[in-house]
Formats: structure tokens, C-alpha cells, sequence
């Protein structure tokens, strides 16, 4: 992210440490900064700490150390001011079971504080973006999980937020209603600062121009999206062929006894290839397109195999797990 000053930044943290009973480490030492405009992915798999991150944030619990700013400015418990600038999401959100869409966001509208005339028309504007208008006086007893999403959202934005939070927001959601929520983050990213933390590593690829990665509490990675699929290991290619099948299984042979390669595979005109873990992988390609030219076999085409941010996101949270050991004893010998 460019440099620009602290007082600008959207979200920031500082050694941010939350440890439950003194003996579960939640979050440890993280520090981020989030600029204006930033669309960040929150990674991480099941108790990495992404929702204990996100509700510090927030002012929902104290830290044990460290710090969070937004806006500038400390959050705290007390904090009510800062709250108003954001627009959070929890995970499975809840609803009084006996109001409706329009009880509801009329109610969080009065806990903001906002005057009639701003209430009623914005929130008519909300039930209409969301696709409510044909429920907006049923019970919220009987909603689906994507109505409940849907209500949830319209919820975060009644007081027109500068920053949204958003935990787990394609949770439980059939195709359809997926969709629809990120086609809606997509559309509010071109005027808010978003956090969007997911399971769903193709739906922070879709929506997200940046990414956080939290592994067993600890932060292993804050940067651009482009720049963690950098860090992929590309070790596994798919080689369409042209040429007849006597050279391509002959090319294949002469493919399998190049030191470069673990896995050599043809599947009638499609060569799959498994670089060895310390091979180059631009030398190893060159002798394959060598091997094929000498034996007059055509390449058709060549491709990375697998989803990129998710690669990326494994090879990185494996590589912090096996020097997990090493880091533990370099922070006690310091």
C-alpha cells in the first residue's frame, strides 16, 4: 500500500494482542493500516482470529495489547462516535423474530439518531437496493438465510457508513444469493473502504484489491491480492499438444527423464506437468519446449493449474507453519 500518513488511514492497528482467560492467544502482535478506497480480504481458516480482529476493530472487546485506531482516532468500548462511521456485518446476523424489515431498520435508524425526514425515505431506498419491497412488512421469523443477508446489509447501511465491515458475508448462501452479494460489494467498493472476511477464497479474488492473512493469530501476510498470487508456487502446468501421437509419446519419455519434473503424465494430448519443489521453473519449461521442438510436436497452449489466490493463501500459510518451530526459538533467544 502507498505511503500516506497515519491521521488518513481508514483502520489502524499496532501490536494488536487479544488473549481470552490468560491462556487462549486469539490475536498476537498484529499491525495493519488500511487505506481509503482499500477493499481488504481477511483470510484465514477456522480460529486464525479473523472475527476476534475484526471486533477489536470495532470496540466490541478490549484489547489485551497493543492498539486500534479508525479514522484516527482510539477505538474503545466507549467509542459510540466512531461506531456510526461503520457499517458492521457479524457472521449468521440475528433479527428480533417478531419485527419486520421496516420495524427493524427503523428502530436501528432512531438508535442513530436520524431525524424523520432522513429516515423514512432512506429507508425505503435501502428495501428497495437489497430486493425487500414484497416482504418489507413480514415477519423476519420466516426469512430465508439469503432474505436474512439481504436485511443484514440494508441494517449496516442505514447510517451511511464511511467503512464497512463485513464477517462471513456469503455464509450459508445458496448460488443465487452469492451473487447478488458480491455483485453489491463490487458496487459499494467504488465509494466505501471495505473489510470482507471469507471462507471463500474465489470470492475475496472476485471482490477484494487487497488481502490480510491470519494464521493461528498471528498476521503472515497485508498487501495487494496481485502481489500475494506473486508468491504462488507454480509447480503443476498443462500442456495441450498438436503432432502426431507416436512424437508426443516419444516427447513425453524424453519429458519424464528431465530431472526438473516429479509427475509426468499424458492423457491423450495433454501433458500434465509436477515441477520438483527447488526446480526453476522457466529453465524446466524451456527444456520441454526444446523436447517438443526437437521431436516436431506442436504447443496449442500452456496454463498455470489451479485457483491462484487460493494457492497462494495454502503455499503461504504452509510455509509459516513449518518455520513455526524456528520462530518460536529465534523469539526466545531474543
Amino acid at each position: 500500500m502507498a505511503e500516506i500518513s497515519s491521521s488518513n488511514m481508514v483502520v489502524e492497528t499496532f501490536k494488536l494482542t487479544k488473549i481470552y482467560q490468560n491462556r487462549q492467544i486469539a490475536l498476537n502482535d498484529v499491525t495493519l493500516r488500511l487505506e481509503p478506497g482499500c477493499v481488504l480480504g481477511l483470510l484465514g481458516s477456522n480460529g486464525a482470529g479473523k472475527t476476534t480482529l475484526l471486533r477489536l476493530i470495532i470496540g466490541l472487546h478490549r484489547p489485551t495489547a497493543g492498539w486500534a485506531k479508525v479514522f484516527g482516532k482510539f477505538m474503545t468500548p466507549n467509542a459510540a462516535e466512531l461506531r456510526r462511521r461503520i457499517g458492521y456485518i457479524p457472521t449468521n446476523p440475528q433479527f428480533p423474530r417478531g419485527m419486520t424489515p421496516i420495524t427493524y431498520l427503523d428502530y436501528m435508524a432512531r438508535l442513530f439518531g436520524l431525524p424523520k425526514d432522513v429516515r423514512k425515505p432512506r429507508l425505503a431506498s435501502l428495501i428497495r437496493a437489497v430486493d425487500l419491497l414484497r416482504v418489507s412488512g413480514d415477519s423476519i421469523a420466516g426469512f430465508s438465510n439469503g432474505m436474512t443477508a439481504r436485511l443484514a446489509v440494508a441494517a449496516s447501511l442505514i447510517n451511511e457508513p464511511d467503512l464497512l465491515i463485513w464477517d462471513e458475508p456469503t455464509h450459508g448462501l445458496d448460488p443465487e444469493a452469492r451473487r447478488s452479494m458480491l455483485e453489491l460489494i463490487k458496487t459499494l467498493s467504488r465509494e466505501k473502504t471495505l473489510i470482507v472476511s471469507s471462507h471463500n477464497l474465489s470470492d475475496i479474488d472476485e471482490v477484494c484489491n487487497h488481502a490480510a492473512v491470519l494464521s493461528h493469530g498471528q498476521l503472515i501476510y497485508c498487501g495487494s491480492l496481485q502481489d500475494l498470487k506473486g508468491r504462488m508456487r507454480r509447480n503443476h502446468f498443462e500442456l495441450d499438444l498438436e503432432g502426431e501421437q507416436k512424437a508426443i509419446t516419444k516427447s513425453t519419455t524424453a519429458i519424464r527423464a528431465l530431472p526438473e519434473f516429479k509427475v509426468v503424465t499424458l492423457k491423450h494430448r495433454r501433458l500434465e506437468l509436477y515441477l520438483q519443489e527447488e526446480a526453476v521453473g522457466a529453465a524446466a519449461l524451456a527444456n520441454v519446449l526444446m523436447t517438443l521442438n526437437d521431436n516436431k510436436v506442436t504447443l496449442v497452449s500452456i496454463r498455470s493449474v489451479g485457483q491462484q489466490t487460493e494457492q497462494a493463501f495454502l503455499d503461504l500459510v504452509e510455509k509459516e507453519e513449518s518455520r513455526g518451530f524456528a520462530r518460536i526459538y529465534q523469539a526466545e533467544a531474543a
